[in-house]
């Protein structure tokens, strides 16, 4: 089938990139290098490889198309890349089965108290230390003798950090959430943020479409005869070769709508989380 369509797109006069490997990294690949203005994909694997703008039910006509950038993630939610890549380590992906139990506000708990914006594999072993060794019922003596010897003292009040508070809010996650033996896995994570990719910047040009060769392939492949084939195809080469005058954005074919929401955020912890009101995430 890949060399069919490999074939069909070559006679319709189409550029194609083969992927090294996998198709979303190829696809954040050419949009770093600025040959495509977006990638149109449902998978959200596109962000983990650092996709910037992602269109989804482009091909749906029963459903409005809708645009996702990354920047509005990393503003609105303080997702960087790295933090992106530790929550598909924590949650999977077709990489990683992820943390057994760890779920959506699960994650993005570990994101914040691990810190992982910067360096996602520093972040993600200190949370892995955690989940194997320590002892928060430590903590929790520590701090009342903390806050014992400060009363003596003058009653100085002891203010935890992030990771500490999540040490004392999930201290029986550790019997319930279960890692891999080698998570968080360099390759995986090698993977996500070094993948093989085509780096070659040439721009696409389109062809002339091959009519004769189509007419042979649909007859070969499908059975069609010549006047059928030409039926289908012609009204398609004439839109080609009309739309081939000027050169077009994918928004171009769409209104777009800035500020429309698709979902509210209803979890309480991941509004505390992302440090929203609750007229905020309505």
């Amino acid at each position: 089938m890949k060399t069919e369509v490999m074939q069909l797109l070559r006679l319709f006069g189409i550029p194609y990139v083969v992927a090294p490997a996998e198709a979303e990294a190829q696809c954040v690949e050419l949009e770093k290098l600025g040959l495509v203005d977006g990638i149109v994909s449902e998978d959200s694997d596109t962000f983990v490889f650092g996709g910037q703008k992602v269109y989804k039910n482009i091909f749906d006509d029963k459903k409005y198309v809708e645009v996702y950038n990354a920047k509005d993630a990393e503003e609105e939610m303080n997702l960087s890349h790295d933090s992106m890549v530790a929550l598909a380590m924590l949650l999977g992906g077709d990489y990683t089965e992820g943390v057994k139990g760890v779920g959506i506000v699960n994650g993005m708990e570990v994101l914040q108290a691990f810190d992982v914006g910067q360096d996602c594999k520093a972040g993600l072993q200190r949370f892995r230390h955690w989940l194997d060794g320590f002892d928060p019922n430590d903590l929790s003596k520590h701090s009342k003798n903390k806050k014992k010897a400060a009363a003596d003292d003058g009653g100085v009040v002891v203010v935890l950090n992030k990771e500490q508070i999540f040490h004392k809010k999930h201290h029986t996650a550790r019997t319930r959430w279960i890692a891999s033996k080698n998570f968080p896995d360099a390759k995986v994570l090698n993977a996500y943020l070094k993948p093989v990719v085509d780096t070659s910047d040439e721009r696409f040009t389109f062809g002339i479409p091959d009519l004769d060769g189509l007419v042979d392939f649909c007859y070969k492949h499908m059975g069609w005869s010549a006047d059928e084939t030409n039926r289908a195809v012609v009204p398609v080469i004439q839109k080609m070769e009309e739309s081939s005058l000027r050169q077009t954005r994918i928004d171009s074919f769409m209104r777009y709508e800035d500020g429309i929401k698709f979902a509210n955020i209803r979890s309480k912890r991941l509004r505390n989380v992302l440090g929203l009101s609750i007229q905020d995430a309505v």
